[in-house]
Order: C-alpha cells, then sequence, then structure tokens
C-alpha cells in the first residue's frame, strides 16, 4: 500500500493519504518517519484521506499495539490537535471505524469520521472545496 504524508506548516494541517491495502506495518514504518521530520509540530491537524483504500488490514491486537505506541511516541512532541478521517467509500469507513476504536482509552486528540471532502478540509481549516485543491493552492503560496 502506498502511504504518503504532506505537510503544510503554513496551514498547521499534514495530509497522509493511503492507498491500496492499509497494513499495520506500513503504517508503523510511516509514522515514524513522520515522527521525526523537521517540520512536524504539536498541535497539527492531520487529514486522513482513505477515499483510495482498497483492503484493510483487520489484525485489531496489533492496531491497538500502534496506537498505544502512537500515544506515547507522539505524546507531547508532536501530538495533533485533531485526526478528521476523510472515508467517502464503505472500506474507508470501516478503516476510519476500525481506528477510531483503537483510541479507545488513550489520551489523544480530537476525532472525526467525516464522509464529504470539503466537510473534512474544512474542519481542519482549509476552506477548498477537494484535496486536490488543497494541494495546488499551497503549492501556488
Amino acid at each position: 500500500m502506498p502511504l504518503t504524508y504532506e505537510i503544510f506548516p503554513s496551514r498547521g494541517v499534514v495530509l497522509i493519504t493511503y492507498s491500496g491495502r492499509a497494513d499495520i506495518d506500513e503504517t508503523a514504518r510511516v509514522f515514524a518517519d513522520f515522527a521525526q521530520h523537521p517540520e512536524a509540530k504539536p498541535g497539527q491537524k492531520h487529514l486522513l484521506d482513505l477515499s483510495r483504500v482498497t483492503d484493510v488490514e483487520r489484525d485489531f491486537p496489533r492496531l491497538m499495539a500502534l496506537q498505544a505506541r502512537k500515544a506515547g511516541e507522539l505524546g507531547l512532541p508532536i501530538m495533533p490537535s485533531m485526526l478528521v478521517y476523510y472515508c467517502p467509500t464503505r472500506i474507508s469507513r470501516h478503516m476510519a471505524d476500525m481506528v477510531y476504536k483503537s483510541w479507545d482509552g488513550l489520551n489523544g486528540p480530537a476525532l472525526a469520521i467525516i464522509e464529504e471532502e470539503a466537510e473534512a478540509l474544512a474542519l481542519v481549516g482549509c476552506p477548498e472545496a477537494s484535496i486536490a485543491d488543497l494541494k495546488r493552492r499551497v503549492s501556488e503560496d
């Protein structure tokens, strides 16, 4: 599964894009890379674009372990203020629900599961109607 992230420092937003099969090991690797990135800052809002997810690894105990580790590592150095899951499909909604449940009982950020792209963007403070528009506008800034 390709998993990428883009940090938009001027917006205080991190766009995390999943496509294909969502895999826990790859998520852990990409998270570790993000945690070391010099532009990763506390309080950023994370927009997770799950619109191109086609399958999800369904190992809930491993997902719980990853979330606990992330909560500890994100702890205070780079804890996001909000995680917004954009999930317009059945499989992406399933993934978002699974991840949402895995944060239960952890001291983590505010979470939202949204099916409309413009609404997901608005929640992280972006006026654009689409993620493509956000990327285009940020590249022009």
